[in-house]
């Protein structure tokens, strides 16, 4: 926090330099200043001061949407010293519940207040516990002077923040920790690359926790942030307008720019200026793995992304691809404050200043001789780049998940509203973060993915995490016999495991769909046998799409068991809009 306290000292009270920039749903943008964040800052705390334990023992949740409020909210926490437990978007009411047991206040904004009155059924803050409202114009009308950065350099706890392993488990994370962390990844960074940093993730994740805020307040910047619920495809009109120096993006948001990027390009006209407003590409960077085959599409249109490895249990990134070392199909150099070695059974280790501190004893991140068991097998090469080693297959499934694909699993849950869609084998390669996309755009579903190696199944579940898609999607570690004990009845089920397994995976799940379930087998060639049995015309009705790699799209036509239809599952939070991939 060094970094971020020392530009605090010298402009808290610059009222011309922007820290929080807001679009609104109009397209006009909403400029707050240093002095006016963190003038609120301080009047929050002192609301705070008086009401909490000790310095060094309290907990506050902090329950905001992306909003100046949540910027406020962070900086007043700071200067407290006190820990903060952000909940993650898209928590559900139980998520919420195990994530706040033990803090004293909730900072809420007006997204905030909703889902508490939502959760109004649900034990969700502990007894005694007092919901602090966070409105900036009335913090600023009675704010009481300038912001005040403590003078001690402590450790304590700064953060508390879901486990990489799951959305309920918790981990600590530690100021000097992030001070490490602020550090490595600037030695890296162009001077003032995130002087505008374009959000499209959500605060409340883990890449913007101990990632983008931090270095955007470190390079004496602004965070700019999008309208609220802006859809993917209007992704690059957005950005184009508030040209940043830096741009965090999902996978989704890759795909937009890459639809994006070609029909510039088919058109004659820049890349740069056409998707950022700007001459140059921005610094683009994601918090979490992205596919290689969707960076090196990136990469061959000009826009290549910075990826890396993070977890929370290492208070972040652990490798990344910088703008000076930067190597294709890996995810980056090990960063200067990490330690990195590989275990005799080939899992990834990790140590260093970065670890944070286990708060359950059955957290993965537990400090096991100075060790973070990662869980995933991984290589380092002699340059230092850490490779992570996927299990061979016959087929590489889901290889690679272009846009087309995307759109295509997207549009199907948002179409059919699916209550129920199970896939099978194929989520390291982002088809389940589609799938979950489209589940909370709809407000409604469950995704269930079935994944039978144990390393890839940890590595899904930390990428749906660091996404905040892990309330719309469980990740099984489960093979082909669990699939007869998945939800029914099944509205969409996708196959996306080598060829010989098709036919016993879709065996496997008849007993589990209706009439009119959907069934996709992705890939260019599914096995003679379960083309016969798709398209002999007596209970499915199936036909080849040429999209991707090819999709065989099945249509079941008969009964199986009677399975009755369960209510809708509740909505895990107001769903937020999220859109459709954008691609050509």
């Amino acid at each position: 926090m060094r970094a971020v306290e020392t530009v605090l000292r010298r402009h808290a009270e610059d009222g011309d330099r922007p820290l929080v920039e807001v679009t609104a749903e109009d397209g006009t943008a909403v400029v707050h200043s240093y002095r006016d964040i963190t003038r609120a800052a301080r009047a929050l705390g002192d609301l705070l001061a008086a009401r909490l334990p000790p310095a060094g023992t309290a907990r506050v949740g902090v329950l905001c949407g992306d909003s100046a409020e949540a910027v406020v909210a962070e900086l007043a926490l700071l200067a407290l010293r006190v820990t903060a437990c952000p909940v993650p978007p898209g928590a559900s009411a139980p998520t919420a519940a195990a994530l706040l047991p033990d803090v004293s206040a909730v900072l809420a904004d007006t997204r905030g207040l909703a889902l508490l009155a939502a959760w109004s059924d649900h034990p969700v803050l502990p007894e005694h516990c007092q919901v602090v409202p966070v409105d900036l114009a009335a913090l600023t009308a009675r704010a009481s002077g300038a912001y005040r950065v403590p003078d001690d350099d402590r450790d304590w706890i700064c953060k508390i923040l879901p486990a990489s392993a799951g959305p309920v488990a918790r981990v600590g994370i530690r100021a000097h920790a992030v001070a490490a962390h602020l550090d490595a990844l600037r030695a890296e960074l162009p001077d003032g690359a995130f002087a505008r940093c374009a959000v499209t993730v959500p605060l409340a994740t883990l890449a913007h926790q101990v990632a983008a805020t931090p270095l955007a307040i470190a390079d004496r910047g602004c965070l700019v942030l999008p309208p609220a619920g802006v859809p993917d495809t209007a992704l690059t009109g957005w950005t184009a307008a508030v040209r940043p120096t830096a741009l965090a993006v999902t996978p989704p948001g890759a795909m937009a720019l890459i639809g994006a990027a070609r029909t510039a390009r088919r058109e004659g006209r820049p890349v740069p200026a056409a998707l950022f407003g700007t001459p140059g590409v921005p610094l683009l960077w994601c918090g979490t793995e992205v596919p290689h085959p969707l960076l090196r599409e990136c990469e061959g249109l000009g826009l290549p992304v910075y990826a890396g490895y993070g977890l929370a249990e290492n208070t972040g990134a652990v490798s990344w691809n910088t703008p000076a070392a930067r190597r294709s199909g890996t995810v980056g150099r090990t960063l200067s404050h990490v330690r990195t070695e590989i275990g005799p059974d080939g899992e990834l280790l990790v140590g260093g200043t970065g670890l944070a501190v286990s708060l359950t004893p059955e957290d993965r991140g537990a400090d096991t001789g100075g060790w973070l068991h990662t869980g995933v097998r991984a290589a380092i090469d002699a340059d230092g780049f850490v490779h992570l080693v996927r299990p061979e297959r016959a087929r590489r499934t889901g290889e690679p998940l272009t846009p087309e694909i995307g759109r295509l699993l997207y549009s199907l849950v948002r179409s059919l509203r699916a209550d129920c869609v199970v896939t099978f084998d194929g989520t390291a390669d982002g088809s389940l973060d589609q799938l979950a996309a489209g589940a909370r755009a709809n407000g409604t579903g469950q995704v269930v993915g079935h994944v039978p190696d144990a390393h890839r199944a940890a590595d899904t579940r930390a990428r749906l995490s660091a996404a905040g898609l892990a309330p719309w999607a469980e990740v099984r570690h489960a093979g082909l016999h669990d699939l007869g004990r998945a939800p029914a009845p099944v509205d969409l089920a996708l196959l996306d495991c080598r060829p010989d397994l098709t036919l016993p995976a879709l065996t496997a799940l008849e007993g589990r769909m209706r009439p009119g379930t959907i069934v996709l087998a992705l890939g260019p060639a599914p096995t003679g046998p379960y083309l016969d049995r798709v398209r002999d015309g007596e209970d499915y009705l199936s036909m080849p799409l040429p999209v991707g790699a090819g999709v065989e799209v099945s249509v079941r036509l008969t009964p199986a068991a009677a399975v009755p239809r369960p209510a809708p599952r509740p909505v895990p939070g107001p769903a937020t809009p999220t859109p459709q991939p954008s691609g050509e």
